[in-house]
């Protein structure tokens, strides 16, 4: 039985992925498309297929980035966080093993919806790290201050 090359089997991808309507672009030696308007790309080698997502790092908030990253490395499956080499863009990345078309459209829509997920993680921890930084940077009174405030306010409703 004769196998299918990776550029014939790439092929059959992008035409399921036209199929199923994700609007996908055919490259040599991958597929690009659109997660939630974040460029992705699905590439296929020796049976596996890998579905990358990237978006962009705030340079300003380069080490919350990071320190989410992590964090979503840590509670999601399946998903690979990844700080690039130019240290702006992160790529989150879902690879499943693909034999035939039919591993294909039964797996893709859950390598996207585990995608998916690991986005939202990553901004729900940025959004914690944000306002724990922001926590800790506000200025706390002190317990003196505080009693005085109060006592203060006692007086007038007295």
């Amino acid at each position: 039985m004769k196998t299918q090359s990776p550029q014939m089997k790439l092929r059959s991808i992008f035409r399921q992925m036209m199929e199923d309507g994700y609007y996908p672009v055919f490259e040599k030696t991958h597929i690009q498309f659109s997660i939630d308007e974040n460029v992705a790309i699905l590439e296929y080698d020796e049976d596996i297929v890998s579905v990358r997502l990237f978006f962009s790092i705030d340079e300003e908030a380069y080490e919350v980035f990071l320190e989410a990253s992590n964090s979503t490395m840590l509670n999601t499956y399946a998903v690979k966080p990844a700080i690039l080499n130019d240290m702006k863009n992160i790529m989150f990345s879902c690879e499943f093993m693909c034999d035939n078309i039919r591993d294909f459209k039964r797996f893709l829509p859950r390598a996207i919806s585990r995608l998916k997920e690991a986005l939202d993680t990553h901004k729900i921890e940025i959004k914690k790290l944000i306002l724990a930084g922001q926590m800790a940077s506000a200025t706390i009174p002190a317990t003196e201050d505080s009693i005085a405030g109060i006592e203060k306010r006692r007086k007038i409703f007295s």
